[in-house]
């Protein structure tokens, strides 16, 4: 449908090559459609190699200029999987010829000329007037034989004549569906058969160029007959005949639009939270009442505009069948891909985000994760190896998972990558827990392979992806099973608009911790430290916890004998690592409209944006991945 689609608009625009690629594909769907050929792997080498090269013609087209023909071989190609698959193999494929332009100025339109012979005789025969059925209504079987009395059971004039197939299922009510619908066009106006070249001999006269029908008087009055006759009651339409289409019910609007009415909601979230804290000092229950009505009416039309702006993400997960056909016929490897939650919605500027990171952690799965056919038999498991892509939603946010059945991590292997290639020194690693090894693959130039290909091998990809989803303020968890496989699981909120956060004070100063980091919030003596590789760390049920002051890159001039004795810790999850950061003060949990930074503050470490909080004073929203590598460094 989609080539049936294209060669209509190419054809109304005059762009030849790109008609004559989609009706060769068109045809080879026929083929299938019709079970004369089964579909195999060069045939969808072909299909697939169409498809690019359809793209690239229509962007050719939308930058304004006229695509060249495509590969001759590649028609030829078409040609042969047109046949049926007992000749297709044995006969030479036939090319197509060039499409030559047929003079038609003169053609009277012979759709037009039956219709008008048949509506004459049908009122001579007193046809119109008769009752058409029990309830004054036209079945499908009776349309489809008026059309046949228009054109015949051939189609349409100058098509080749072949006998149309009825569709392979009836609709329940009787209606005609779209398919079916497409095919009376065909019917009606021919298939498109562009690729025909005209005889280089003379035209002949009009009579001769266009078919005469075939008795019309006569079929009509059997069509008469037969229309006459009362239909079968179950195969009655449900509609009236004089009932007019449903008005349309959705319009098109500017994105830009649904963000502008996002960011006046953000401001009315702003406004709500200061009301909130203006409740607090006016002890009136009519002022109460009426800020907690307007609590519920901003929450519900905040989660009202965050809808208009979802969009679900099979978006995304409809380019992975394709991406993984490829790597896994370049790789020599069979793998089959499995896509769960396609219908889940996310905001579509996270939509359009998630796009890369996930493209390169199923290309990842796919290279390192899953392997050879032999390998895997001789493992005990099937020669085909499984990727599955998940999305669902938990709460306020989207989880995402990446899962394969391959060979899974060594952590000792990891160790090891770690310090030969001397991002890690052999102490530290010999310290790091299995799940801390699996994190090592988001570290900036680290790699499992040796050779550079043109899938992996540069260490690059995952500390990407992990920067990606940092911005996104999400999170990534790595886990896995040696010779069974591993999962990559990615959280995200579900806009990046509007987010929850955990407000702090600092020196007078409100900062705001993205809450879907904070794991819990500890009052620590900060006594009890310890330094290990050169990292204050505290016991936390047995655990070392790495501490960080945000004093000390905050405040200048701050001296660590200023450190209070006892103090809030706000523990955080970056990855499978938890952190603790020391703060003075602790505000609470508040609903924040994130604003981007002004040019002079743009593009500082630790930073991701600004807010207004309740009582109408600016905190900056802290980027925690920024913040941990400012502070190291």
């Amino acid at each position: 449908r989609g080539f049936h689609t294209v060669k209509g608009g190419a054809g109304f625009l005059a762009i030849d090559p790109l008609v004559n690629l989609c009706h060769a594909a068109e045809d080879v769907f026929d083929v299938l459609r019709n079970g004369n050929r089964k579909v195999d792997s060069p045939l969808m080498d072909v299909i697939l190699q169409v498809v690019d090269i359809v793209n690239e013609m229509m962007d050719l087209v939308r930058s304004g200029e006229m695509p060249e023909a495509a590969d001759e071989e590649l028609i030829s190609t078409l040609r042969k999987y047109t046949k049926p698959e007992s000749e297709g193999e044995t006969e030479e494929s036939v090319a197509i010829a060039t499409p030559v332009s047929v003079e038609t100025e003169n053609i009277k339109d012979p759709v037009e000329e039956d219709f008008k012979a048949m509506l004459a005789a049908a009122q001579a025969d007193n046809v119109v007037g008769q009752p058409v059925a029990e309830s004054g209504e036209i079945t499908e079987d009776e349309f489809e034989n008026l059309l046949d009395a228009l054109h015949g059971k051939g189609g349409a004039p100058g098509s080749e004549e072949k006998e149309v197939k009825p569709p392979a299922t009836e609709s329940a009510s009787g209606e005609i569906s779209e398919d079916e619908f497409e095919a009376l066009l065909d019917q009606m106006h021919g298939k498109g058969k562009f690729g025909k070249a005209v005889p280089d001999k003379p035209a002949e006269p009009e009579k001769e160029l266009i078919s005469k029908p075939e008795k019309p008087e006569e079929k009509i009055t059997e069509v008469a007959q037969k229309v006459s006759k009362p239909a079968k009651k179950e195969k009655l339409a449900t509609k009236k005949v004089g009932t007019p289409p449903p008005a349309e019910t959705s319009i098109r609007v500017d994105t830009q639009r649904l963000d502008d009415i996002m960011n006046m909601v953000g401001e009315l979230v702003l406004v709500r939270n200061r009301l909130e804290r203006l409740k607090a000092q006016i002890d009136n229950e009519n002022v109460s009442e009426a800020i907690a009505n307007l609590d519920v009416v901003t929450a519900d039309l905040q989660f009202a505009v965050m809808k208009t702006r979802m969009q679900p993400i099979k978006k995304v997960f409809g380019r992975f069948p394709r991406v993984i056909r490829d790597m896994a016929r370049a790789m020599k490897k069979e793998i089959n891909l499995e896509l769960v939650g396609e219908e889940t919605d996310l905001d579509k500027n996270l939509v359009e985000a998630l796009a890369d990171p996930l493209v390169h952690l199923v290309r990842n799965s796919a290279d390192h994760g899953i392997e050879m056919p032999d390998d895997r038999e001789a493992a005990g498991k099937p020669r085909a190896g499984r990727v599955i892509l998940t999305a669902s939603q938990e709460g306020d946010h989207i989880e995402l998972t990446i899962e394969d059945d391959g060979k899974g991590m060594d952590a000792e292997f990891l160790r090891s990558k770690v310090i030969e290639k001397g991002l890690m020194e052999s102490e530290a690693a010999a310290r790091l827990s299995d799940k801390e090894c699996y994190n090592l693959i988001f570290m900036p130039g680290f790699s499992t392979k040796d050779v550079i290909s043109d899938v992996s091998g540069r260490g690059v990809g995952m500390d990407v992806v992990k920067t990606r989803i940092a911005e996104m303020n999400g999170i990534v968890e790595v886990d896995s099973i040696e010779g069974k496989g591993s999962r990559i699981i990615i959280k995200v909120p579900l806009t990046l608009a509007i987010m929850p956060t955990l407000m702090v004070g600092m020196e007078g100063q409100f900062f705001a911790f993205p809450l879907a980091s904070v794991v819990e919030i500890l009052n620590l003596d900060l006594q009890k430290t310890n330094t290990v590789d050169g990292r204050e760390v505290v016991l936390v049920r047995n655990q070392a916890l790495p501490l960080i002051h945000l004093k000390r890159w905050l405040v200048k001039g701050f001296y660590q004998s200023d450190e209070p004795v006892q103090g809030h810790v706000v523990v955080v999850n970056i990855g499978n690592q938890h952190v603790g950061f020391v703060v003075d003060q602790l505000v609470g949990q508040e609903e924040v409209v994130i604003k981007p930074l002004g040019a002079k503050l743009e593009g500082v470490k630790g930073l991701a944006g600004a807010t207004i909080t309740g009582d109408g004073k600016i905190a900056l929203i802290l980027d925690i991945p920024g913040l941990m590598k400012s502070y190291a460094a």
